[in-house]
């Protein structure tokens, strides 16, 4: 049948990909000029197969109040006349609970396997090339409290598989040398060695020319307006340039998905938070690092992408806009040249902010909606890279009224109805 998807960034690309796969004729709207050019097109990197975990989580309350105010600080909250972000801080702090983090990291774990998996088949079967490395992530602690709650996390993980291995200083330089430039900023770390890296953006713009061979239609600098409906069953949408009709529609629309729905599901909490990027020119330098690192306090992650380091991270709230801050992209800047004092040309770095589009608990929205021709693929957030393959392979079963490959609790559109 045919598809209409909303959305080009790495989730619409995929989800395209599998529905393509599957004989449906699609057509794929984007309000930008190509394909991967918001959320996507510089976050950290990082493809989490084990690591997936909420934001939510019972540290990041006291986290917030601590450092409320800096400039540096790894969630930063505006004080602005924002309802919307207001319902949704209140909605995320509940989630925060003990209890309501492990279920979304449960969750989180199910899909970002199955994810994994499909990446891995996809890369075998398709020629994309997108730096992607197999190299496995470290993950950093400047504290021996910290470090020792998330060795005792890692082994009550019963899967062997998906446990971290628990390293003390010289063990972290030992699997990355590039560490020994400033050991005294950490104690010890937690190293997966099944974990991934690779460029998202560079693999949503080589993913969608290979689909443009295979009969996928891109209409470049189309807003969608509104959706069609009659009765239980959607027609289509409005669009700046006309309305356009489909025998299914799926909302890849990152940030703007709430809105297209609202007719629906008024209040979606969908939220936009902005994140920051630097890419560093490491040619000429050995000072970068191999491997993907993730600095648990400052919330950072850095991947090498080729001859570049991507450092990406920190969570905004209430950003007007997704412009980059002078003061955090400095932060940041300061916070890799202290790690990595060695990695590259810092002066002449690629500047990046993007607004991710956040749910209260982190968990996507994927399936079906009360109209039976409808579906979602959408609320990623910082996990975009990481769950694309699964979530999109997912709407793929829906639509063709397959039984999806995994358990779909805690992540359909139903949990905020």
């Amino acid at each position: 049948m045919k598809v209409l998807i909303v959305g080009a960034g790495v989730v619409g690309i995929t989800t395209a990909y599998y529905l393509r796969a599957d004989g449906h004729e699609i057509t794929v709207i984007e309000r930008q000029t190509g394909a991967g050019l918001e959320t996507s097109f510089a976050n950290a990197g990082q493809l989490c197969r084990y690591t997936a975990r909420p934001w939510a989580a019972p540290s990041v309350p006291s986290m917030i109040i601590r450092e409320f105010g800096r400039a540096d600080a790894p969630f930063l909250v505006h004080l602005r006349a924002d309802p919307a972000m207001w319902r949704w801080l209140a909605k995320f702090l509940l989630q925060c609970r003990g209890s309501k983090h492990q279920t979304t990291r449960s969750n989180l774990m199910r899909i970002a396997v199955h994810s994994a998996n499909l990446m891995d088949e996809l890369v075998k079967t398709e020629n994309v090339n997108f730096n992607h490395e197999r190299n496995g992530v470290l993950h950093l602690f400047r504290n021996q409290k910290s470090l020792d709650h998330a060795t005792d996390e890692e082994r009550h993980v019963e899967d062997p598989e998906a446990r971290g291995e628990a390293l003390n200083r010289d063990g972290c330089i030992a699997i990355e040398p590039a560490l020994a430039q400033n050991p005294s900023q950490f104690i010890g770390g937690i190293f997966h060695r099944h974990e991934q890296t690779g460029d998202a953006h560079r693999f949503t713009k080589e993913l969608s020319k290979i689909l443009k061979t295979r009969g996928v239609i891109f209409r470049y600098g189309v807003n969608a307006q509104q959706i069609l409906s009659k009765g239980d069953r959607v027609s289509g949408l409005s669009t700046d340039q006309g309305v356009i009709e489909s025998d299914a529609v799926v909302i890849s629309a990152a940030n703007s998905s709430a809105q297209l729905l609202n007719s629906a599901y008024p209040k979606l909490p969908i939220y936009p938070v902005k994140g920051y990027s630097i890419t560093v020119q490491t040619s000429g330098f050995n000072g970068a690092p191999k491997i993907g690192i993730q600095d648990h306090s400052r919330k950072i992650g850095f991947s090498r992408l080729g001859e570049q380091l991507r450092a990406a991270g920190t969570a905004e709230f209430g950003a007007r806009d997704g412009a980059p801050d002078h003061a955090r992209i400095e932060a940041l800047c300061n916070q890799t040249r202290i790690l990595f004092p060695g990695a590259g040309e810092f002066e002449t770095a690629k500047t990046w902010a993007g607004l991710r589009p956040m749910t209260p608990d982190g968990a996507p929205i994927v399936g079906r909606t009360k109209w039976e021709n409808l579906f979602v693929n959408t609320g990623h957030g910082s996990l975009g890279w990481s769950l694309a393959c699964g979530s999109s392979h997912i709407i793929a079963d829906v639509v063709s009224e397959r039984t999806p490959a995994i358990d779909l609790t805690g992540l359909t559109i139903d949990r905020f109805a």
